[in-house]
């Protein structure tokens, strides 16, 4: 199992790098390093653990159980730096770091009064000091909490079809990665619920947890090269998902929206009848097809997604193309075939609206993602 962790290391190390690297980053870029950050720290303790190397990198151990609670906030926040194109970091966000250092109180209060000596015994983990045992529960419930919060966020963006219009592979990202944290959070539970029910695993609990993680590691990497360009080029902020704040009124949130009924109808009538399609759909054309006013298709659209007519139009043919380059279509057809296919009249403004949505050309973005 050596080389498991060899590998993860060596892959953890190459994405901050690569990311790190980049002229622009942004603040999802930096949430996500740190995280990554955490996560090799991790690693390389398996590493060591599979060598027998504890007591002499006992600082590194020290070290890495102490970051573990940090995971699951680094999880949230990076979650929210996602969703919310506004989100940057202020003084309420710094009480988020409350539960790590009640952690860190105890540990070092355990430690100071001799209650506790994982050096001596290997590892809290490895532990059956009450102590010890409080520690590792503590641990888990701190990560398990934020988790949940940051899980139950993207359960709310999955109901928003809005974001889902925006940015559709952006939120699959975001729901792969959290249901893989989940998934694994659930299975290092159920490893530990079996152990406290007697159950005699063929090899080592903890050793089977670390390879559990490193798994999981190892797919997260292969979800993170589908949509590479996501990390590359995070959303503009100047296309904006709909909050509460985002009515022209200012104070009517979504649910309150008077143009819903209309929105939706709008929304259903272009993706049936794809007429994104149309390079000359004009919002008269459209108004006549729907037999909706014009100034209600406009109103709509903007309370509804903050977009004007042509930006929301634009937002269509642009995923429409996404999904082309997903199908291969680049392959045997030029990139102003498939803008002309997509609804677009020229090159240069397939170009300019590809790059005002995603922050790349349509060149950069397909080389991303080969």
């Amino acid at each position: 199992m050596d080389y498991l962790f060899v590998i993860c290391l060596a892959i953890l190390g190459f994405f901050m790098v690569s990311i790190l690297s980049r002229k622009a980053n942004h603040l999802s870029d930096k949430i996500f390093s740190i995280w990554l950050f955490l996560v090799a720290i991790a690693e390389l303790t398996f590493f060591l653990s599979s060598q027998n190397l504890f007591h002499d990198f006992h600082w590194v151990y020290e070290l890495a159980c102490a970051s573990h609670v940090m995971h699951g906030t680094m999880f949230y926040f990076y979650i929210l730096s996602l969703v919310d194109p506004n989100f940057s970091f202020s003084k309420k966000h710094l009480l988020h770091f409350i539960p790590f250092a009640v952690y860190m109180g105890y540990k070092t209060t355990t430690k100071s009064l001799g209650l506790v000596d994982c050096l001596g015994e290997g590892g809290c983990s490895h532990s059956d000091n009450i102590y010890a045992i409080i520690s590792v529960y503590l641990k888990f419930l701190i990560i398990l909490a934020y988790v949940v919060m940051g899980y139950l966020m993207i359960l709310k963006f999955q109901k928003n079809e809005i974001f889902l219009k925006g940015n559709p592979y952006r939120l699959k990202w975001i729901s792969s990665i959290g249901n893989g944290v989940m998934i694994l959070l659930s299975a290092v539970f159920l490893i530990k619920l079996l152990g406290v029910l007697g159950f005699h695993f063929v090899i080592d609990q903890v050793m089977l947890i670390n390879i559990i993680v490193s798994v999981f590691v190892i797919s997260f990497v292969y979800i993170y090269s589908k949509y590479s360009y996501i990390f590359a080029h995070p959303m503009n902020n100047n296309i904006a998902i709909p909050t509460s704040g985002s009515t022209n009124s200012g104070s009517n949130s979504m649910d309150e929206n008077p143009y819903d009924e209309q929105f939706q109808k709008i929304c259903n009538f272009i993706e049936t009848k794809e007429v994104y399609k149309d390079g000359d759909l004009t919002l008269r054309k459209l108004s006549d097809m729907i037999d909706m006013p014009e100034h209600i298709i406009s109103q709509a659209i903007n309370r509804s997604a903050n977009r004007s007519y042509s930006d929301f139009v634009n937002s269509y043919r642009i995923n429409y193309f996404i999904q082309l380059i997903d199908q291969k279509a680049h392959e045997d057809k030029t990139l102003l075939y498939l803008a002309f296919d997509c609804g677009f009249n020229s090159k240069s403004s397939f170009n300019r609206v590809f790059k005002q949505f995603h922050e790349i050309t349509p060149t950069e973005y397909i080389k991303s993602k080969s």
